[in-house]
This record gives structure tokens, C-alpha cells and sequence, in this order.
């Protein structure tokens, strides 16, 4: 039995299940709004048996797991707030903080693609621990000083990018999301003398970047070429819809791939997306690792089947 714990409506999820139904294979799927419903744990023997929202999974009858996003999930608890009763919320979900990171251990135990422990990574420990490796990592400072912002900037121009998630703001008919932004002295002249900690790195010139998005062992990359659109051309996600940018298969040199793989270990992945940009100079330079493993926007593109493999992947250990 495949068990995969993802969200509601997630594509790439849905897309894994096309194929596990082409190839009849059982599976559950627990998305986040399945509430625990019931739930026993033998802690000697490591058996668990839990109903979520009608849906019964018995744990030694799980032999691979895709951990796509989300968590279990308890019934929230509805009582007046006052002193004890918030006491008592925060003693419960510590509680349940604690039994959940017993469940994925155990889920541990068995073959998975992603891993709940592997969902969040800190960037900044991720390139340092890149540059140890050997691979190149753009110049990065941080900061809340305009006086040491304008003594970087004499070398240059810098982008700035969240130091964790962008941050973007939904409502009914807007979408304000955080792209990647250039600052020059220009724009430097508008800061405050002190403002927030930012994250700013060295504007490197690219001949294209690269997304690579690692299956197990294997590597399936795409080069993108959006340098060439003056939308795209600082940050890729600014996508121009009626001229998408160029993208093609791509194969990392044997000694970049080998260190992604090292990087890749070290953060106990095994199924994950690289950024990285191929500059003007011949350099690859490392920017970050994608620990849920965005594969779509790879997969189509470049007709790599990549919703098929990771199914086989999953049954593979499922017979």
C-alpha cells in the first residue's frame, strides 16, 4: 500500500494518482483536510491504526511513502478564551506536535520520496554548506545597515530575495506575490537609514538558469532561458505569458551533479528541485535547493514523464 500525504487539489499529486490508478495499484491519499478521527499506538510493537475522516490506514500495511506537503491533522477545539483554556490549547498541540513527529518517524522507517523533517531547509545554512562542497555560491550579505548596503554596492549591483518564502498577499481579484529585486545605488538613495534584515546577493549575468529536479539518483534538468525577456530577466517567476521564455533539456556536468547529490545527502533528500545559474563567465553558481521538489514545470517542458517515474518509484517498493 502507497501512502501519500499531500494537500487538497494539488496537481503534481493528482497527476501521481493518474498513474497509480493506470497501473492499479493501491494507495491512500491524506490531504489536509482529513481530520484524525481516531487514533492507536503500540509503541513496542510500532503499530498504528488511525481513521482519518472515514479513511482507515493501518501502518504495517504501508510499504512507500510520497510526502507531497501538509501533516496529519486533530479536530481544532472550540471553548472560550481565557487563561487556563489557552494553557490547555498550547499543552495539546505540543502534545500533538510530538505524537505527529513520532508518525513520520516511523513513516521514516519505510521507502519515501520526500521526507516531513526534509520539507524545511534554512537557505542560509543550505549555501554555506554548498560552498563547503565545493560548489560556487553567489557573494551574499545580510543586513539592516544603508551605510554597509552602499559600501557592497560600490562592487556592484545586488538583488534582494526573502532570506526564507517570498511572502505574497491573495484576495478575490488580486495576487501580490515578492519577486527577486535589483538594488542599485540609485534605488539604495530611497532606503532609511536602518530598515528590516534583507538578504542581498551579487547580480550575476546569466546565460540561463537552471532548474534541476533529482529522482533518487537521477537528475532531470531544464535551462531557461530568460535572460532574453527584460520581464523574466532577474527573476524567472515573473512569467511573460504571451512570449514564454526558451527552455530545453539539459544535462549537468558529471562533477556539478556529484556535489548535488553530496548537498543533496546532507540534507536527507531524495527528492528535490536546484536552482542554479550558467553565467556569462562559464561558472555554475549555486542558489538554492527546493526540498518539496517542484517537478511539473520541468516535466512537461522537456517531455521527461517525470509524474510517471515517480509513481514506478513508489510501486517499486510497493510489491
Amino acid at each position: 500500500m502507497i501512502l501519500i500525504i499531500s494537500i487538497e487539489q494539488d496537481e503534481s499529486t493528482i497527476d501521481i494518482i493518474k498513474w497509480l490508478n493506470h497501473f492499479g495499484v493501491k494507495y491512500i491519499v491524506l490531504n489536509n483536510n482529513n481530520i484524525i478521527d481516531s487514533i492507536t499506538v503500540n509503541v513496542n510493537t510500532s503499530e498504528v491504526f488511525l481513521n482519518c475522516s472515514g479513511t482507515s490506514v493501518n501502518f504495517n500495511e504501508i510499504s512507500s511513502v510520497w510526502y507531497r506537503r501538509g501533516n496529519f491533522k486533530t479536530k481544532e477545539n472550540v471553548w472560550e478564551s481565557n487563561f487556563v483554556s489557552d494553557k490547555i490549547e498550547d499543552f495539546l498541540q505540543k502534545e500533538n506536535r510530538e505524537l505527529f513527529e513520532y508518525l513520520h518517524f516511523l513513516l521514516g522507517q519505510k521507502f519515501s520520496l520526500n521526507n516531513y523533517n526534509g520539507k524545511k531547509v534554512n537557505k542560509l545554512i543550505v549555501l554555506t554548506m554548498a560552498k563547503d562542497l565545493g560548489l560556487t555560491i553567489p557573494r551574499t550579505i545580510i543586513t539592516n545597515k544603508k551605510k554597509e548596503l552602499n559600501k557592497q554596492l560600490q562592487k556592484g549591483e545586488f538583488i534582494t530575495k526573502a532570506i526564507n518564502n517570498p511572502i505574497g498577499f491573495y484576495g478575490d481579484t488580486y495576487w501580490l506575490p515578492n519577486y527577486t529585486t535589483v538594488i542599485n545605488k540609485e534605488i539604495a538613495k530611497f532606503f532609511e537609514n536602518t530598515f528590516g534584515i534583507s538578504q542581498f546577493q551579487k547580480n550575476i549575468h546569466k546565460t540561463f538558469e537552471i532548474r534541476s529536479y533529482l529522482l533518487v539518483d537521477e537528475f532531470y534538468s531544464m535551462a531557461i532561458f530568460s535572460q532574453e525577456d527584460q520581464k523574466t530577466e532577474t527573476d524567472f517567476r515573473q512569467y511573460n505569458h504571451e512570449k514564454p521564455n526558451r527552455t530545453i533539456p539539459y544535462q549537468l556536468p558529471e562533477i556539478i551533479a556529484s556535489k548535488l547529490k553530496k548537498l543533496a545527502k546532507k540534507l536527507d533528500l531524495n527528492s528535490c528541485s536546484f536552482d542554479l545559474i550558467y553565467t556569462t563567465s562559464k561558472e555554475y553558481v549555486f542558489l538554492e535547493v527546493n526540498p518539496i521538489g517542484q517537478f511539473g514545470m520541468v516535466s512537461y517542458p522537456c517531455n521527461y514523464n517525470l509524474e510517471k517515474k515517480i509513481a514506478q518509484k513508489l510501486i517499486r517498493y510497493d510489491t
